[in-house]
Order: structure tokens, then C-alpha cells, then sequence
């Protein structure tokens, strides 16, 4: 049932209210006990004194040690815990506290200590599932008694809310309520924490089973980036056991670098401040060893600013066709047609000095050198085919001349200047760059595989986007890296780099999944441990779907099953970011794609979406923000179609004494406040107030699906506050 409104945010935190609680002074004591407890643990740590082991250097280490324990647990110090668990074990009740960091209270013992167990750990789940028994890994049936939400700051408690108690009939509503109140707070410049709030279908989808690879479809404020965090954070759990992450290991990609910035804030909140958090252009650049080579996509823009409807269509099925995951095929068909005739006439011969034996002579020939070179393509080795052909005929060496193990370094040292040069005639010739424009060249060329047919050929080798100028320096068009690091993945690798050496990733997390190619999906299968990918992502929002996947199914297709089974596509159908008249307009206008009708918000009143319309567009968006700012909200987006009318408008706004900070690349940042932004750099951020500029037909035209994809994107920025504004007549599908 519905949840009784607040009438002001003040009156959420009003202290007459928050002491309601019959069990507040008992919640108080409690709180008090834990950070007593906390205190006394940590000057413990601090204490040098006491961490003294058997010589200097092993006192040192364990007193360091004890320092980073104490500094990690002050942190905590401010809010220990934020709920509270009512268990019944073998016949045994307990109550449990959960909060953001384990802590195990030495002084009290483990049964009347002040002890606190994580979010992320098997007990702490149960603070947010719907059931009410599950199985302890020691004991008999556990039974849930009640569930309570704490809601404490700077040490001090303010509200009580219990969500379930058996003994008060059960469900009492207060999750519910507890999410409202959540949800009516302002929002800032960082991403919204959610782990006192994680409703059960985010939870669940959260711990999906480690080692299986998990897509998370949900809609625009389903919290599908902070569960793909907390996900990333759960990974690195202890309990994980085998499945567990290193955050140093592991890799965050975003669409773009105001995101990628923006993200990298919110990780150390959730304790993994060492997960390296960027962009799949400049992760595979830098894999490359390109990084100074200028990213391009010409084929946004042409979508952005072309009004031809033909050659943006053409633009869009070449993009769609060099991000197909068959492109991988059709990259190993080419390269390995391309070394095999490199190998032609090849034949490797040196004399080895071994002590104490006669002179002995390694040598291959051209149809030995074909035949080790088939079998590395057959074994499809992660480190690449350059490195594993090495190894093939250096293990063929070792073999041939049957050398002791301590003689195998001197044998190898011998071989490695022919061998080298020998690799340098089969396999210099092919870089990255070159060799992935050389492909998408040469109808011949594409035509190895036998893959593509006649039609897909002529259409990678047309240039709809002859209009859209280049840079003068050296670029690549994101259309075309993934190519380029098929390329690199199949010769040289891919992976993590260590060093100068490559391994599988941790766990990759990818954000706004449905803008990345399935070639794309298929490289980080092989760039990651088996089962380690989470994908987070909505249709609906396919801003770039010229390179993304038409279906999750075509993802499934291309990431490998892991012991824990295929791909798994979990469905997120609330969401939770804006209220009900800004999800109900967002959902207007998705519906006319198909895709929005399952989607519920939460029942959260709000100010009804504000409209202006037939005036002066600089001064209708200066008396929007101003209307904002009146309603109190500080976070305030103007939303444009293009980053041109993002700088003009900027400084259109001053003459009408509105000072907005314009964000029209990835260098800019999001640190807060007014800001104005094309509704690319706007996507996967959110707003307490949003307002969207030239929101008429004329702008997003209401004919094509990819400008009605642009206009619900534009409107699902807004947490409270929404603006639509118009010259002149507003589009019909938010008029």
C-alpha cells in the first residue's frame, strides 16, 4: 500500500519524530556500546607497544600493519552499522548488526561483544532478501525474527524503523518507507550510495553466483551502475573464496571520460579504491601502446548533425557491421592466410654449443615451421599467435636436442637471435593499426573467411561519412578499434598488463552495456578469467546502438560458458531514481519503441514536469533554472541535443543572469551544481533537477527511433525537478 508523503524534508529528520521508537534509548545504548568498543579497538592498534614481535623488522611489519586496521576502521567510526538482524538458530536467539565494515569486538568475545558483520557477507544478505529462513553453513534452519533499518550519522542515532517483525505481523512497510526517504534527499555530485536501501531484486541480482557472467537489464534510475559496483565490491570478499577479486586486478569501463571520472570518485566509498576505472577506447589504446593516437567517432556526429536520412542509415549498419562478433572470425581468417604466406620459403638452421658434447644443429624446415605454426592457431592461444609460435619451436628445440634442464637456458640464449628474426620476417608486417585498415580495405581480404557475403563486403568497404572531416594528427574511429584489437588479441594478446607480460583480469564490470559491440564483448571474454564479466546496461537507452548489440542474446552468444553456466540476463523492472510524473513522461515516450511497458516506478510524489514554450530559448532555460533553484535544488542539468548548442547557449545564459558550466567533452568534469551538456555526455549521470533544451519536434525528430531514443534519455536525467523547454511548440510526445 502506498506510504503517507513527509511533508518537507525537514520533517524527515525532525527529532520529536525520529525518538518515536519504543526501543530508541535501547538502539541509543547499543550505538553508544559499539563505538566505545570501536574506540578502544583502534587505540589498541595505534598502540605500538603492543605490537611487538620476535625481531625489529617483524615489529615494524606488525605494527604497520595494525595502523592500516585503525585507519580503516575510523573511517567507520561515524555510522558502525545501519540495520539490525532478529535471528533464531537452534532454537537460539541473537541479534545481529550490519553495516558497511565487519568489525569483531576482541574485548566483549564473540557472543556479548558490540560485533558488526558486512553488507557483503553471507549473513549480511539477509538484511535485504525477502525470505525469512535460510541454512547457516554450521547449525540447523536459521529463522529471520526482524529486520531493522538504523539510520545513524556522526555517531548518533536518528530513526528507528523496523521493516519486518514477526511479532507485529510481519511486513511492517518500512522498507518502503525508508527507500522514499532516501530518494527525497538532494542529490550531489557523486553517485548515490545504495547499501542501506539494496531492495531485494538488487540484491539478488548483486550476488548472482560468482564465475557466471551477468547482464543486468534495467531501466534509466534502476541503480544498475551502484549494483554493478557493489557487485565489484561483494567480488572481493574473503568469501568469495576462488572467485575472489584483487581490486588492482580487476577493470571498470564506461562509455566515456565524464563518467569514467565521475565513477572513479564513488569506488574508494565502497573500500576498493585501487580498481582502475576508464574508457574501452583508452584501455585499448593503451594496449596498443597508441595512447597519443586521437579517438574519433564520425559516425556520431554524422548522426548528430547529418539530416540525410539515407546516408545516416548507411553509417549506422557499416558501424553495426564492424562491431559483429563474426568480425573476429574474419580478423583470425585474414591473419593467419597472411602468416602462413610470410612462412613460405622460411626454414630456421643454427648450430648450438652445448659443453661437453659435439657441436649439434637444430633445424626446421619450411613444412615443419607450417606445421607448429597450425597447431598454435588450432590451441587459440590467450598470449597471441606471435609469443606461442616462439615457445612452439624453442619447446621443439629443447626436444630436438635433448638438453639437460640446466643447459636449457644456454640453448635458448643461442636460439634467440635467428628465432627473432625469423618471428620479425613472419609476423613485423602486422600492426594493429595498419593491419585492421588493410583488412577493411581489400574486398579479397574479407573475403578469407567466407563469413560475409557480397552485400556486407561492398558495405564495409563504402565511406558514408566522406562528409565528416578527420583529424590532421593520427586517429581511429571507435567504429574501428575493436578490429584493431581483434588484431592485437590474435598476434599479441590481451589482457591485463603486468609488467611487460599479459593476464586475465579479475572481474570486468562494463557500464552502459548496450553501447558495446558484441566483437567488443567477445575480446573481454578472452581478456578476463572464465565467468568474470558483469554487464550493465538498458536497451532502451542505446544512444550509440550503431555499435552495440541489437539483443542481449547476441552477447550470450559470444561469452563462453564458465562452470557456473551460460550468460545469465537479469531483469531490473523498478526503478527508483525520479518520481512519478518524471517516470511516467519518461515512459510515454519510450513506449513508442516497445520496451518501457514493464517498467514501475516507486510511488513517489513530486512536482509536476514543468513546461515552457514559445519565447526567447535562452531566456525560457535561464527562468527554468532559476524555477529549480527556487524549489531547492542545486544539481542542476540543461540538457542539449548537440555539444554546439551546449556552448552557444552557455553563453546565451549570461545575458539572462544564469551562469551555467558547460561540459561539451570527456575532458570536462561533473563536479557539481549548474551545468550544460549535449545529451551524450549527459547519459549515466543524474540530476536533482533537469531541464531539457529545444525539446520539440524540430530537434528530435519524432519520425526516427534513435531521436526518440535522445529525447528519453534527455528526460530521465531528473531525480525531483523536470523542465521542458521550447522556442516554440514543445514535441508532442511531452507536450
Amino acid at each position: 500500500m502506498p506510504v503517507a508523503q513527509p511533508t518537507s524534508l525537514a520533517d524527515l529528520t525532525s527529532p520529536e519524530k525520529v525518538a518515536s521508537h519504543p526501543e530508541f534509548p535501547l538502539e541509543e545504548q547499543r550505538l553508544a556500546g559499539t563505538v566505545a568498543a570501536m574506540l578502544h579497538q583502534i587505540d589498541v592498534w595505534e598502540d605500538r607497544s603492543r605490537n611487538v614481535g620476535a625481531d625489529l623488522e617483524t615489529s615494524v611489519t606488525m605494527a604497520d600493519i595494525a595502523e592500516e586496521h585503525a585507519a580503516m576502521l575510523s573511517v567507520h567510526l561515524f555510522q558502525p552499522y545501519f540495520g539490525s538482524l532478529r535471528v533464531r538458530v537452534g532454537g537460539r536467539e541473537q541479534t545481529l548488526y550490519v553495516g558497511k565494515h565487519a568489525f569483531l569486538d576482541v574485548k566483549g568475545g564473540a557472543k556479548e561483544g558490540h560485533n558488526v558483520v558486512s553488507w557483503d557477507s553471507e549473513v549480511g544478505s539477509l538484511f535485504y532478501t525477502q525470505s525469512l529462513n535460510w541454512t547457516p553453513r554450521r547449525g540447523g534452519l536459521g529463522t529471520i525474527r526482524r529486520r531493522r533499518q538504523l539510520d545513524v550519522a556522526a555517531k548518533q542515532l536518528l530513526r528507528v524503523t523496523d521493516l519486518y517483525d514477526d511479532e507485529a505481523g510481519g511486513d511492517t512497510g518500512g522498507r518502503e518507507e525508508v527507500l522514499i526517504r532516501r530518494l527525497q534527499e538532494q542529490s550531489t555530485a557523486g553517485m548515490r550510495d545504495v547499501v542501506e536501501t539494496l531492495q531485494p531484486e538488487q540484491n539478488e541480482a548483486m550476488r548472482a553466483p560468482a564465475g557466471t557472467p551477468i547482464i543486468i537489464q534495467g531501466a534509466a534510475g534502476s541503480g544498475k551502475t551502484t549494483i554493478g559496483f557493489h557487485r565489484l565490491a561483494w567480488m572481493m570478499n574473503a568469501e568469495r573464496r576462488e572467485h575472489r577479486a584483487r581490486p588492482e586486478a580487476c577493470m571498470v569501463l564506461m562509455p566515456n571520460k565524464v563518467l569514467a571520472a565521475y565513477a572513479a570518485r564513488v569506488l574508494p566509498d565502497l573500500g576498493i579504491p585501487a580498481v582502475p576505472v576508464t574508457t574501452p577506447e583508452a584501455w585499448a589504446v593503451g594496449l596498443l601502446g597508441l595512447e597519443k593516437l586521437e579517438v574519433t567517432d564520425r559516425t556520431l556526429t554524422l548522426l548528430l548533425t547529418d539530416h540525410d536520412n539515407a546516408r545516416r542509415a548507411l553509417a549506422w549498419r557499416r558501424a553495426k557491421l564492424l562491431g559483429d562478433a563474426r568480425m573476429l572470425d574474419v580478423v583470425r581468417a585474414h591473419i593467419q592466410a597472411k602468416f602462413l604466406t610470410a612462412l613460405q620459403g622460411q626454414r630456421l638452421q643454427e648450430q648450438i654449443e652445448v659443453p661437453g658434447r659435439d657441436p649439434l644443429t637444430f633445424s626446421q624446415t619450411e613444412q615443419e615451421l607450417h606445421s607448429l605454426l597450425l597447431d598454435v592457431f588450432a590451441s587459440d592461444p590467450l598470449s597471441g599467435y606471435r609469443a606461442a609460435f616462439r615457445i612452439a619451436v624453442e619447446a621443439e628445440a629443447l626436444a630436438q636436442l635433448n638438453v639437460s634442464e640446466a643447459q636449457t637456458v644456454s640453448v635458448l640464449r643461442q636460439l634467440s637471435v635467428p628465432l627473432t628474426s625469423l618471428l620479425g620476417r613472419v609476423f613485423a608486417s602486422t600492426t594493429p593499426v595498419t593491419e585492421a585498415r588493410r583488412l577493411l580495405g581489400s574486398a579479397e581480404a574479407l573475403g578469407v573467411s567466407g563469413l560475409l557475403n557480397d552485400r556486407e563486403i561492398r558495405l564495409l568497404l563504402a565511406d558514408p561519412l566522406q562528409s565528416i572531416p578527420n583529424p590532421r594528427r593520427a586517429h581511429a574511429d571507435v567504429t574501428e578499434i575493436p578490429v584493431m584489437l581483434a588484431v592485437q588479441a590474435l598476434t599479441g594478446g590481451i589482457g591485463r598488463q603486468v609488467g611487460r607480460t599479459l593476464e586475465p583480469f579479475d572481474h570486468v564490470v562494463l557500464d552502459e552495456a548496450q553501447d558495446y559491440s558484441p566483437l567488443l564483448y567477445a575480446l573481454l571474454a578472452r581478456a578476463t578469467r572464465e565467468g568474470h564479466l558483469t554487464a550493465l546496461g538498458d536497451l532502451n537507452q542505446g544512444m550509440h546502438g550503431y555499435k552495440g548489440p541489437s539483443s542481449w542474446e547476441a552477447v550470450q552468444a559470444v561469452l563462453p560458458a564458465s562452470a557456473g553456466g551460460g550468460a545469465q540476463v537479469l531483469t531490473l523492472s523498478r526503478t527508483y531514481r525520479s518520481t512519478r510524473q518524471i517516470t511516467e513522461l519518461g515512459a510515454r515516450i519510450a513506449s513508442t519503441y516497445n520496451r518501457a511497458a514493464d517498467v514501475v516506478g516507486v510511488d513517489r510524489d513530486g512536482a509536476e514536469v514543468q513546461r515552457y514554450s514559445n519565447g526567447v530559448e535562452a531566456a525560457l532555460i535561464a527562468r527554468a533554472v532559476k524555477d529549480a533553484q527556487a524549489a531547492g535544488h542545486e544539481n542542476v542539468a540543461i540538457v542539449t541535443r548537440r555539444a554546439a548548442d551546449a556552448d552557444r547557449l552557455s553563453t546565451e545564459l549570461h545575458d539572462h543572469d544564469t551562469d551555467a558550466q558547460p561540459i561539451t567533452t570527456q575532458e570536462h568534469r561533473y563536479r557539481g551544481g549548474v551545468v550544460i551538456l549535449p545529451v551524450n555526455l549527459a547519459k549515466g549521470l543524474e540530476f536533482s533537477a533537469a531541464i531539457v533544451a529545444n525539446a520539440d519536434a524540430d530537434t528530435y525528430d519524432e519520425s526516427t527511433e534513435y531521436e526518440r531514443r535522445l529525447l528519453y534519455v534527455s528526460a530521465s536525467r531528473a531525480l525531483h525537478w523536470l523542465g521542458m523547454v521550447s522556442a516554440g511548440e514543445l514535441h508532442p510526445l511531452v507536450s
